[in-house]
C-alpha cells in the first residue's frame, strides 16, 4: 500500500532573489495555470519570502481566487488545469459523499483473511472492479460511470508538487529508484495515482468535511465494510519493466521529465502515458479487530519479474495480504517474486518504501499528523506495532483509522485556502504555530497549529 502522502505540501523554488522576481515568477506560472488563484500565489509567495526573509507588502497578483477549497464552495477537482484545448477527459472529483451508505454486497466475507487470503484479496478486487472497467481504458474507474456501486475521492489532494493532475485525479507518489522494479530498470522513474472510497468510506469523508472551512478530525472513524482501492501507474517504459508489457494505460498532465526525482511547482508538464504498475486494497474487518481492525493487500501487474504476459486490467498478481504487524500476519505469494516488499519480509507493494509496510504507515494517520517511516537511526518498533483501530499512533492525538488521505488534507496549506492569508497585523507569519482570522467584527478564530497540521479552531472576543 503507498505510503507517501505529501500531496498537501508545498515544495517552492529556492532561488527566488527579489520580490520583483518573484512576482514575474510567479505570475507567469499563473499565466500557464489558470484555475490557480491569488489565495493559491500567496500561499507560495508566502513561504518563498518568509524563507528569504522579504514581505508580501507592494506585491499583486492577477488571478481571482478559485472558486472551489472555499469554506461554502465545492471542493476542487484539481488546481492545475488541462493544457490550452484538451480535447480529451477530466477528472472530476466525486464529493457526493452520503450520509448514509446504501446496502451493498461484501463479497469477501465468504472467506477468512487469515488463512484464505488469495480468495479474500481476490474478492476485494473482484468488488472494487465491478462496474468501474468501461470499454474505453481512459473511461475506467470513472465513478460517474459506475452502475452498480459509488465510488469517492478524498479531498484536499490538489497543491503542492505532488497535487493532483487534471485528466484522472493522479497524485505524484514515492519515486522507483534504479532496480526497484527489476533487474533491468536501470533509471529512477515517477509514479503516480488515484484512490476511491466505497461509500461507506465516504460516509466518514463527508463527516469530517461537512464544514469545509473547519473539518472535524474527531469523526474520522471508518465504519465496517469499508473499502479503499489505489491505482498506482508509473512513468517507466516496458523496455525497462517487462512485465508491465500489455498493462491499461492512461494519459496524464504530469512532469515532462519522468526521471526527476523533484520536480518544482514550475517545472514543464505535457500529456504522457503511464501504465499500471501496482493496485492497492484494504477492508476494515472485525474479525481482524484483535490485531490492527485492517485488511491491506496489494497486487502487480503481470505478476512482476517473471510473471505471466497478458494484457488488459485482469492480468495482475496478488503479491500478497496482511491483517497484523508481526510477521506472521503477512501472507506473500509464492508466485510473486519482486526486487523487495517491506521491512523484514512484511507485505508491501512494487512502489513503497521497504522500510516500511503497508499497515505500519497508514498506522500513523492521526491528527496532528504521525511520522510515516521510521527515521534513520530510530528504533523501528514503534512502526511495527498492532495499533487497533480506533487508536491514535501517538498518544494525545487523534486517530484516523489507518486514513492517510484523510490526513493529508489537515494541513497549514489547506488552513490558507480554505480561510485566507492570516492578517499579517496579528500573526507572525506561516511559520507561526497560530493563527488569528476576523470572521465578523468583535470575534476572532483563533487556529493553532501543531507539526504543521491544524490541532484546533477556537472563536473567541477579539483582542484589543
Amino acid at each position: 500500500m503507498a505510503c507517501f502522502a505529501t500531496n498537501g505540501e508545498m515544495t517552492v523554488r529556492r532561488d527566488i532573489r527579489t520580490a520583483a522576481h518573484l512576482k514575474t515568477v510567479l505570475n507567469n506560472w499563473a499565466g500557464g495555470h489558470a484555475m490557480i488563484g491569488i489565495r493559491s500565489l500567496a500561499v507560495i509567495a508566502g513561504i518563498v519570502l518568509g524563507t528569504i526573509g522579504m514581505s508580501l507588502e507592494g506585491i499583486a497578483f492577477s488571478q481571482a481566487p478559485p472558486a472551489c477549497n472555499s469554506p461554502t464552495g465545492p471542493f476542487c477537482n484539481a488546481v492545475v488545469p488541462p493544457p490550452a484545448g484538451w480535447p480529451g477527459r477530466v477528472f472530476v472529483l466525486n464529493q457526493t459523499y452520503p450520509a448514509t451508505a446504501p446496502a451493498d454486497s461484501q463479497p469477501w466475507l465468504a472467506f477468512d483473511p487469515t488463512n484464505q487470503p488469495d480468495q479474500y484479496i481476490k474478492a476485494v478486487l473482484a468488488y472494487f472492479y465491478e462496474g468501474n472497467i468501461q470499454p474505453d481504458v481512459e473511461a475506467s474507474f470513472d465513478p460517474t460511470l459506475n452502475r452498480v456501486r459509488g465510488w469517492y475521492n478524498a479531498p484536499w489532494q490538489d497543491f503542492g508538487t505532488n497535487g493532483r493532475e487534471p485528466i484522472h485525479g493522479l497524485t505524484r507518489e514515492r519515486v522507483s529508484r534504479p532496480f526497484e522494479l527489476g533487474p533491468q530498470q536501470s533509471r529512477a522513474w515517477n509514479n503516480y495515482a488515484v484512490g476511491f472510497y466505497n461509500a461507506l468510506g465516504a460516509t466518514t469523508i463527508g463527516r469530517v468535511w461537512a464544514d469545509h472551512g473547519n473539518p472535524n478530525p474527531s469523526l474520522g472513524a471508518m465504519p465496517e465494510g469499508t473499502a479503499a482501492a489505489k491505482l498506482l501507474f508509473t512513468t517507466a517504459p516496458a523496455s525497462e519493466v517487462p512485465y508491465l508489457q500489455g498493462s491499461p494505460t492512461w494519459n496524464a498532465y504530469i512532469y515532462a521529465n519522468p526521471n526527476d526525482p523533484a520536480p518544482k511547482p514550475t517545472s514543464l508538464r505535457s500529456i504522457m502515458q503511464v501504465r499500471l504498475l501496482q493496485i492497492d486494497v484494504a477492508v476494515k474487518d472485525a474479525r481482524v479487530g484483535a490485531k490492527t481492525g485492517w485488511v491491506f493487500g496489494t497486487f502487480v501487474y503481470g505478476g512482476g519479474p517473471g510473471g505471466q504476459q497478458g494484457a488488459g486490467w485482469a492480468n495482475v498478481a496478488p503479491v500478497g495480504l496482511m491483517w497484523g504487524n508481526d510477521l506472521t500476519q503477512t501472507n506473500l505469494n509464492p508466485a510473486v517474486h519482486m526486487p523487495h516488499v517491506g521491512y523484514q519480509g512484511r507485505l508491501n507493494g512494487p512502489v513503497d518504501n521497504a522500510a516500511s509496510s503497508c499497515l505500519s504507515c497508514h498506522s500513523t494517520a492521526e491528527f496532528p499528523a504521525g511520522v510515516m517511516i521510521p527515521p534513520a537511526g530510530a528504533d523501528p518498533a514503534p512502526w511495527f506495532r498492532n495499533i487497533q483501530s480506533g487508536v491514535a499512533f501517538d498518544a494525545g492525538r487523534q486517530a484516523l483509522d489507518y486514513s492517510l488521505q484523510l490526513a493529508v488534507g489537515l494541513t497549514k496549506v489547506q488552513a490558507i485556502m480554505a480561510r485566507g492569508y492570516p492578517p499579517l497585523h496579528r500573526t507572525a507569519g506561516i511559520d507561526a504555530d497560530e493563527w488569528l482570522y476576523y470572521p465578523s467584527p468583535g470575534f476572532v478564530d483563533r487556529v493553532r497549529f501543531t507539526d504543521g497540521t491544524i490541532a484546533s479552531v477556537q472563536r473567541e472576543p477579539a483582542p484589543q
